[in-house]
């Protein structure tokens, strides 16, 4: 091989050692070397939670009455009556002793017609003498003046203020409509009750009506 041969040989050689070269440094430039590393990061991650919440609730209890046909309308008035709000007939008794309630109505039922007829001849002398003021002007009543009296008498009409069913005392509660000098009043008595028989009554209030 001459000279000029290996000249061109090794020119060739040189340039396929760059080309090499060169396409190796261009492939390191292009896709260099990926390092994949592995971390660990804590995420606060929020959890629903379900919580019981305890509801307070009404039940109804049907409570069974002995009832027979004597005292059937004497319980169903008293419950009309009252617009089926009776539960001061009951509070107090245990299961066995419902049927006290027909007793409880019935004692009721006699101390508010007691009641009634306390008022109608003690009013006039119950409100004698007695001053009430309305607005400015003060009024004097006078039982040989007081006119038109009309004692609410309905069983409705009346209130049972307090009861005590045990030592039959109550307080009973009864209107009273009346006029002195053309002018239109209402009162409201108090019939005490003690032992299941008048005790006192009292003068509660007086006012003005239409």
């Amino acid at each position: 091989m001459n000279d000029i041969t290996k000249k061109v040989l090794g020119g060739i050689s040189i340039a396929i050692l760059a080309g090499v070269a060169g396409a190796g440094i261009a492939n390191t430039m292009i896709e260099p070397e990926t390092v994949i590393q592995t971390m660990i990061q804590e995420k606060l991650v929020e959890v629903p939670v379900e919580t019981l919440i305890e509801v307070p609730f009404e039940t109804i209890v049907e409570v069974p009455v002995e009832v027979d046909n004597m005292n059937l309308e004497l319980v169903l008035n008293h419950i009309y009556d009252n617009d089926g709000n009776i539960e001061y007939l009951t509070d107090d008794l245990d299961d066995d002793e419902i049927g006290l309630i027909v007793d409880r109505i019935v004692f009721i039922n006699d101390i508010k017609s007691l009641a009634v007829v306390e008022v109608e001849n003690e009013f006039a002398d119950l409100m004698d003498k007695e001053e009430f003021t309305f607005g400015n002007e003060t009024v004097r009543f006078d039982e040989d003046d007081i006119e038109r009296v009309r004692v609410k008498s309905d069983g409705d009409d009346l209130i049972i203020d307090s009861v005590d069913f045990e030592d039959l005392d109550a307080d009973v509660l009864v209107e009273v409509k009346f006029e002195q000098d053309d002018v239109r009043y209402l009162a409201v008595c108090n019939v005490e009750f003690k032992d299941g028989v008048v005790d006192d009554i009292d003068l509660e209030s007086v006012e003005l009506r239409d």
